[in-house]
């Protein structure tokens, strides 16, 4: 990174404003995106796959940009063949490409699944890692899915505070955006600070994480 955060932010900034969907807010909802058989596909895949606890502690990040090791607790799930034509497939990246105006590429080789399946599971305030600007998630199952837990809170005016400053809770107030089973959020995640609130007891969610690049 360059000389400070605020320098870092702003040229992250700058390199992504000419996309489409950051001039008007940096998220969108997608309807229909998977269709119903896939969604259960990937929910199957999702509970068979690898998985491992993925847990850090409160007050360990010092992340001011992204990525980081912001606090969580959760457990990830090594994707599978049917995420991975997904993730891979010329016509998403096609679709994407056109929502921000600039090609896109998947950023690593295999995108993961995320489950939330305890009280207090969550993921605290962080920009998404140095090449996934992009965020698309899915959401494949939610036992409560009006719950205020398990949503991301997304910080729109908040693109050039520091992580720090948003975890210190004086920048500005998330908006709370929740995902029904079957929706697909497309997230800039790179610019724009975001978490997962806890979950309450008793709920499961679990979605699919992939990650995007844009080049050019």
């Amino acid at each position: 990174m360059g000389c400070c955060a605020t320098c870092d932010l702003e040229r992250e900034w700058h390199r992504l404003a000419h996309s489409p969907l950051l001039r008007k807010g940096g998220v969108a909802i997608l309807e229909g995106l998977f269709d119903t058989t896939t969604t259960l596909g990937l929910w199957r895949e999702a509970l068979d796959g690898p998985r491992r606890t993925d847990e850090y502690p409160a007050g360990a990040d010092t992340e001011q940009v992204r990525g980081g090791m912001p606090a969580r607790l959760l457990i990830s799930v090594e994707g599978g063949p049917l995420q991975d034509n997904l993730f891979s497939h010329p016509e998403l990246a096609a679709l994407l490409a056109r929502r921000v105006g600039s090609p896109v590429r998947p950023c690593g080789q295999r995108a993961t699944y995320s489950i939330y399946n305890r009280e207090g599971a969550h993921l605290d305030v962080h920009r998404d890692v140095a090449g996934c600007d992009l965020a698309l998630i899915a959401c494949l199952y939610d036992s409560d899915s009006g719950a205020q837990g398990g949503a991301t809170d997304v910080w729109f005016d908040d693109a050039l505070t520091s992580l720090d400053t948003l975890r210190k809770g004086r920048g500005g107030s998330p908006t709370r955006v929740a995902l029904r089973p079957g929706q697909v959020m497309l997230l800039h995640g790179g610019v724009l600070p975001h978490r997962i609130r806890p979950l309450e007891a008793g709920r499961l969610r679990v979605v699919s994480l992939m990650c995007f690049e844009l080049i050019g």
